[in-house]
């Protein structure tokens, strides 16, 4: 009986995000730190073709984040869910009303692969509030390679000129 072949490693995670980035042209990464997305944000920073804006509170990544984008670069930003729920009218007078193709990032924080009792509501309540703002967003998939999903999720932002979530496991942006 023949063996099944082998099939290749899927490549890690978060590089291949960082990778994927560098390949679609994204000049700026907007970020709010996050224990899960610490160290992608180093290597971001690290990365002499993607600028890293570190901002303080989420309204303001937003804010900088199209600041940005209407400058011309291609930006993405990186910030946990409980911060996109704190962004709300932000999200739904500038980056929508104004059509901005922003790709976020979102650490999925709360999900049952993170039971930590302080996320748990904020997961609880994430897809239901990203649906009543009428944010565009997905849920990675493991089974699939990120890097794909990544370079989706921008397509998407950028065709339907809006900003786009992609929620992102601990698997996917921890190094």
């Amino acid at each position: 009986m023949a063996k099944p072949a082998a099939q290749p490693p899927e490549a890690h995670r978060p590089s291949a995000i960082l990778d994927t980035l560098k390949r679609l042209g994204f000049g700026a990464a907007i970020a709010v730190p996050d224990g899960w997305l610490g160290e992608i944000l180093v290597r971001i920073e690290q990365e002499p073709t993607i600028r890293l804006v570190r901002a303080t509170h989420e309204e303001e990544a937003l804010a900088v984040a199209c600041g940005t984008r209407l400058g011309g670069l291609r930006t993405a930003m990186f910030v946990q869910n409980a911060g996109v729920l704190s962004m709300g009218a932000g999200m739904v007078s500038l980056a929508q009303r104004y059509q901005f193709p922003l790709l976020m990032l979102v650490s999925y924080r709360g999900t049952v692969e993170d039971p930590v009792f302080y996320h748990a509501p904020k997961g609880r309540v994430t897809e239901p509030v990203f649906k009543g703002f009428g944010l565009a967003y997905a849920r990675t998939d493991r089974n699939r390679p990120i890097g794909v999903q990544v370079e989706e999720a921008a397509t998407f932002a950028e065709e339907a000129s809006c900003p786009f979530a992609l929620l992102l496991s601990r698997e996917d942006v921890q190094w």
